[in-house]
């Protein structure tokens, strides 16, 4: 039985970079990165799909997180889920941020232990004053704690997340859109029942 309703979105975009679904009951469309990207700790940056989108009105469409991406590295999509309205017909970019500390204080390695051997041999370890510098061309002011980093052969501190061009970072959800006619009361409270009661009152959080 299919009840699937037949709706027409309009997409731009390369051929290898169009959303697919995994299976024939997933949900979700696979959003891919344009370019590849390195994402460094506590950073928060654009991800280009490179796709744009024409969908009729009455619909919207919601990009969430893979689960599986999220389970494995710290990568979040911190607006989840992000919204496309209708009439957007920009490239659909994902909000990335990486969760990772900047200072390294061990957490990275319970998650990842095979970084341990790599720690002495791939990375070498430089003052937090002399990061700062290099990316913002400032010195750090006087009685700011200088910590120490660890750094990759690119330069790049450790627990920063490499993004390849072509690699599925998010997913793409289409949802119908209701807009309601407001009308104005002075108490909601004596419209319809009133469970009453905020956050936890059902019984558990």
């Amino acid at each position: 039985m299919n009840n699937k309703e037949s709706i027409i979105v309009y997409i731009e975009g390369q051929e290898d970079l169009l959303p697919v679904t995994a299976s024939a009951g997933s949900s979700g469309f696979d959003l891919r990165s344009r370019l590849s990207l390195v994402i460094e700790p506590g950073e928060t940056v654009l991800i280009p799909s490179g796709i744009r989108l024409a969908m009729p009105e009455g619909i919207e469409a919601q990009v969430r997180p893979r689960s599986g991406l999220s389970l494995r590295t710290s990568l979040r999509i911190p607006n989840t889920p992000g919204t496309i309205d209708s009439d957007f017909r920009d490239e659909v970019c994902i909000i990335a941020e990486n969760t990772n500390s900047l200072y390294f204080d061990g957490s990275i390695l319970l998650k990842n232990p095979d970084l341990v051997a790599k720690m002495h041999l791939a990375y070498r370890p430089v003052q937090f004053s002399e990061y700062f510098h290099r990316k913002t061309g400032q010195h750090l002011a006087f009685g700011v704690s200088d910590h120490t980093l660890y750094l990759d052969e690119a330069g790049h501190p450790v627990g920063s997340i490499y993004i390849e061009a072509g690699e599925r970072i998010a997913q793409l959800v289409f949802a119908k859109v209701i807009n309601p006619d407001f009308i104005q009361v002075d108490k909601v409270a004596e419209i319809g029942r009133n469970r009453g009661g905020g956050f936890g009152s059902s019984g558990s959080f």
